[in-house]
């Protein structure tokens, strides 16, 4: 793969920013040690979920959190499986030391000392990330290792860092006090995001929210189309931001990607009732004949009920969408 085809690759909206690793021997099991996994440098570990280093001690000298890992070579995906993300105390006889181990070997065994790793982590689910060996024979390493500017580890795009675990928990904190007042279906002036980052934190905070609150499952279908790593499960506000609706949970819902455009075009709705509705006008037309078997039939709803559809935002979608059908 070229170095264009390859930034491209890294370019893909759905995954973060990329942030790199230069590998060392004994991050691939060749130095004589042979000790297990790949050690993340502690300025990475703001891109991993947090672990508490306090924890690991003699009596428990491991603290971990699995995660999913996509592992990629620049010509092909080579695995995808479930990891460890561990803080390491060999006993309690040594500090901290943060690895990823366990299911590696798609890229660990085709990895050499000098060799970048380049990792991201999905916008949809924090516990995904992606894996990229990019060895030192293939043609793409000159040009990524320019990125580098010589260093070890650090971000790969120097214009645009990845987003940190601190920022995403700062964002979902002020989501959830957000949720925890009283209801604005549509605010008069729309709150200007003070920074790109931070739009993006709180979007992405927006929608691991109610994929976990929904079991990454849609509301209305109950369709849970996914791989190990990707649902096909949508977070839908029910009020646009653009039109001065929240980006909270109250203000939204899961739905599959067909389904969520035609909640969108106001093809379907949601009575008080908690129920869903699709007009005889919509119900007529041919081409909606899938549409129909969720008539009448009730949504799922947020496992916690201080995080449900407010039903104001599922009444102002229904005076302001739904009703052009009716």
């Amino acid at each position: 793969m070229s170095a264009k085809l390859l930034l491209q690759f890294l370019n893909d909206p759905a995954w973060d920013a990329p942030f790199f690793k230069r590998l060392a021997n004994n991050d691939t099991g060749n130095a004589p040690g042979h000790q297990g996994g790949i050690v993340v440098p502690k300025a990475l570990r703001c891109y991993f979920p947090d672990l508490d280093e306090d924890q690991a001690s003699a009596a428990a000298p491991t603290v971990d959190r699995h995660l999913i890992a996509e592992m990629f070579t620049p010509c092909q995906q080579v695995g995808s499986d479930v990891v460890r993300y561990q803080f390491q105390t060999w006993g309690g006889a040594r500090s901290a030391e943060s690895r990823i181990t366990g299911n590696l070997g798609p890229i660990r065994n085709k990895a050499h000392g000098g060799d970048l790793l380049i990792m991201q982590r999905s916008r949809d689910s924090l516990d995904v990330y992606r894996l990229l060996l990019v060895q030192q024979k293939d043609a793409a390493f000159t040009q990524l290792d320019k990125l580098t500017q010589g260093n070890n580890w650090g971000v790969l795009f120097s214009e645009v860092a990845p987003i940190s675990q601190e920022e995403l928990v700062i964002a979902r904190e002020a989501m959830l006090e957000e949720a925890a007042h009283p209801f604005v279906t549509v605010r008069e002036s729309i709150p200007r995001v003070a920074t790109a980052r931070a739009a993006i934190a709180r979007d992405t905070a927006f929608r691991e929210t109610l994929l976990s609150q929904y079991q990454r499952r849609c509301a209305v279908s109950g369709i849970a189309l996914a791989t190990q790593t990707v649902a096909e499960v949508q977070a839908a506000h029910v009020v646009g931001l653009g039109r001065g609706g929240a980006d909270e949970p109250r203000n939204g819902f899961t739905l599959t990607g067909t389904l969520h455009w035609a909640f969108d075009k106001g093809l379907f709705g949601v009575s008080d009732t908690r129920r869903v509705i699709v007009p005889q006008r919509v119900r007529s037309m041919p081409a909606n004949e899938w549409l129909i078997q969720f008539h009448d039939k009730p949504i799922m709803e947020a496992r916690k009920p201080a995080l449900r559809t407010a039903p104001d935002a599922f009444a102002w979608h229904r005076d302001n969408l739904l009703v052009q059908w009716s």
